[in-house]
């Protein structure tokens, strides 16, 4: 029987990165070298290439968001702890259906890797944001395609606040 995966954590994905990238300079080299080919800049280049080039740690941290159905980092760093069990999202494959859901039956609509959910005001205080926060209604209560992008950082700025930072 398999065992379930544990959700990863925006500290074990740093941990992933670090490890990789001291990867490259030990007797696995080429094999942490062939991950980097996931990076659009280094997948038509050969992994003796990779070796020779200067690898930073935000390469790193790229793979180990690509390698878990993340588009970015920034997108792993924000979206990894949306996550949180007993909850039940309506979930959407795509971003038009999740919107329609939003506007005829309300909520909030956020993302998580290529899929999108909504989800009640429960679940928003759960992971660390004020839903009677103005700036919800402001946005549109729409996480992916906020209607006013200073409104978005602001909560944003209040969820790292109110999160002790873990989002950073």
């Amino acid at each position: 029987m398999n065992k379930p995966r544990k959700s990863l954590s925006l500290t074990e994905a740093k941990i992933q990165a670090s490890i990789l990238l001291k990867s490259l300079r030990g007797s696995a080299a080429a094999k942490a070298a062939k991950r980097f080919q996931r990076l659009p800049e280094f997948v038509d280049i050969s992994i003796e290439e990779i070796l020779q080039k200067d690898i930073k740690r935000k390469h790193a941290l790229l793979v180990i968001a690509i390698e878990n159905g993340f588009n970015s980092w920034i997108d792993l760093k924000i979206q990894v702890n949306f996550i949180v069990g007993g909850y039940l999202n309506s979930w959407f494959a795509n971003y038009t259906e999740a919107k329609s859901h939003l506007l005829s039956a309300g909520g909030f609509l956020l993302p998580y890797k290529n899929q999108f959910f909504i989800c009640n005001s429960n679940y928003i205080k759960q992971i660390g944001f004020e839903p009677d926060d103005p700036d919800w209604k402001i946005i549109g209560f729409n996480w992916v395609e906020p209607v006013d992008q200073a409104a978005w950082q602001r909560l944003y700025k209040k969820w790292t606040q109110a999160t002790g930072g873990r989002h950073e």
